[in-house]
This record gives structure tokens, sequence and C-alpha cells, in this order.
């Protein structure tokens, strides 16, 4: 039983640290090419609001980014609240922090960004899928943490955040 206890203490131990690439959500993967001066694109500007987990947990959440061209570069800040429930695996509260990221939007959509990521979490692949979408002065993000078939079902973290004015 204490080898158990254990095996979920490490396995959350690495979810709570991969929960930071949720702030990657809304600027995914690394940069391709160097910022392009010229025109801002629509993830410019700091947005604030509240990230979700299922279990009804939340915490608030701020981005600071620029977009020049396609390059999106930012820091990610999440407070305290969130808690990621990894089934049998176990579940732990997600720490305040802030994570700085950058990736591309889409070259067809500006709006849109997405990326995919695998961690190795206490030697289990975990596999992440980031969605996030700029409409006017909203930002919905969506991060599906694809858990391993033991631990349960997969989480899935949301968010909705707004252009500070």
């Amino acid at each position: 039983m204490e080898i158990e206890n254990i095996m979920k203490k490490y396995f959350v131990i690495g979810l709570v640290a991969i929960i930071g690439i949720f702030a990657v959500m809304a600027v995914p993967g690394a940069s391709a090419a160097p910022a392009e001066a010229g025109t801002q694109g629509p993830y410019e500007g700091t947005f604030n609001g509240t990230v979700y987990a299922p279990d009804g947990s939340s915490a608030p959440m701020s981005l600071i980014m620029t977009h020049r061209g396609r390059v999106v570069d930012g820091t990610v800040f999440i407070g305290e609240g969130l808690t990621v429930d990894a089934g049998v695996c176990g579940a732990a509260p997600i720490p305040a922090s802030s994570v700085q990221a950058n990736g591309n939007s889409s070259a067809t959509n500006p709006n849109l960004l997405s990326a995919s990521s695998s961690f190795d979490v206490s030697g289990i692949n975990v596999k992440v899928d980031l969605n996030s979408k700029v409409s006017g002065d909203k930002l919905n993000a969506t991060a599906k943490i694809d858990l391993p078939w033991v631990c349960g079902g997969d989480q899935v973290l949301t968010s909705t955040l707004f252009r500070a004015a």
C-alpha cells in the first residue's frame, strides 16, 4: 500500500509540473522564426480570466502577449486554486506559477493557435493537446491532458479570458 501511495505522489507531482504547459495553449510550441515587425495580431495585449478543471476547481489566470506576424510571445500567470485529478493515479493542487512561452498563430487564421506536446511523468508518456481562439476581446482555450488508461479519464482544462482595457 505504501508503494502505491508513493507512485501516486510522484505521478501527481509530475502532472503538477506539466500543468505549466497549460499556459502554452495560449502560446504553443517554439517559434520557427524571429518576431516580424509591423502589425499587431489578435493575441497582442493582456488577457485576464480563469482556468477551470473538470472537478470544479479554478484559478485566476493572466496572459501578457505580443503578436507580430505569426509570432506570439508571452508570459502566463496562474494563481492558486486549481486541482488536477488523475483518477487512481492521484490528485494535487497546482501552485501559483508563471511560465514564458512562444509560438506561431495559424497561417490561415491568425485568431487560432494549436499544438500537441508529450511529457514524461514518472516514466509514463502524457500527451497534451492545446487549442485557443481569440474572438474580439475574448480568448477561449482548452488543454486536454491524455492520461494513461490506468489512471482513469483524461482531464480537460478550459479557460476564458478577456482583454484588459
